[in-house]
């Protein structure tokens, strides 16, 4: 499932704990990053505007490298000696949020209207410790957005950027970037685009 969350770069993810009064851990990924609402709609295979419903699920999966590549960016072991010891500590875990989001209208891709699709992203809450991605703000129960997605066959949709691929709607269902997205994208954006 990690090696399907979108355009993750794995070896920019890094793990912090603080503890106060409740445990967290803060997670620093580097996306893809989109110039333009043209560059989202071409790189996306799936396009909608859908409402998150029902109470999200949490997946949690240890994070492990690819031990086929030599390439030090997606196998930080790679030309290292074997391991001789079982000693060695567990890479960290990483916690997947994935959403329900009932399909309102479809731009691009395969879906239909009335559909339910399954959304994830990086970070929820696990056996009490709350896992937080730090540059974005969670998708929210009963809220509408544009989702920019990748798509894969046998596990849920996944964000183009955590940032620039989710547009919430306001009331008269019109799309706003999140403050951190400087790409601005309008309803006659999306029916040109469509």
């Amino acid at each position: 499932m990690l090696r399907r969350l979108g355009a993750l770069v794995l070896t920019a993810l890094f793990v912090s704990a603080c503890s106060m009064h409740e445990e967290a851990v803060l997670y620093r990924a580097d996306y893809p990053q989109y110039e333009s609402a043209d560059a989202l709609f071409d790189r996306a295979n799936l396009v909608v505007e859908a409402r998150i419903v029902g109470e999200p699920r949490y997946l949690q999966e240890v994070a492990a490298p690819d031990p086929t590549t030599t390439d030090p960016r997606l196998n930080p072991e790679a030309g290292a000696p074997a391991k001789l010891t079982g000693d060695e500590p567990e890479p960290p875990a990483t916690v997947i949020t994935v959403y329900t989001a009932q399909v309102l209208q479809v731009h691009k891709g395969e879906a239909k209207v009335g559909q339910s699709i399954e959304v994830k992203e990086l970070g929820g809450v696990f056996d009490g410790v709350t896992y937080k991605e730090e540059s974005t703000t969670a998708l929210q129960r009963d809220s509408g957005y544009v989702l920019f997605l990748e798509t894969y066959p046998d596990s849920p949709a996944a964000l183009l950027n955590p940032v620039q691929g989710k547009y919430p709607l306001d009331g008269a269902k019109n799309p706003s970037p999140l403050p951190e997205n400087t790409i601005k994208l309008t309803r006659s954006d999306l029916e040109k685009l469509s």
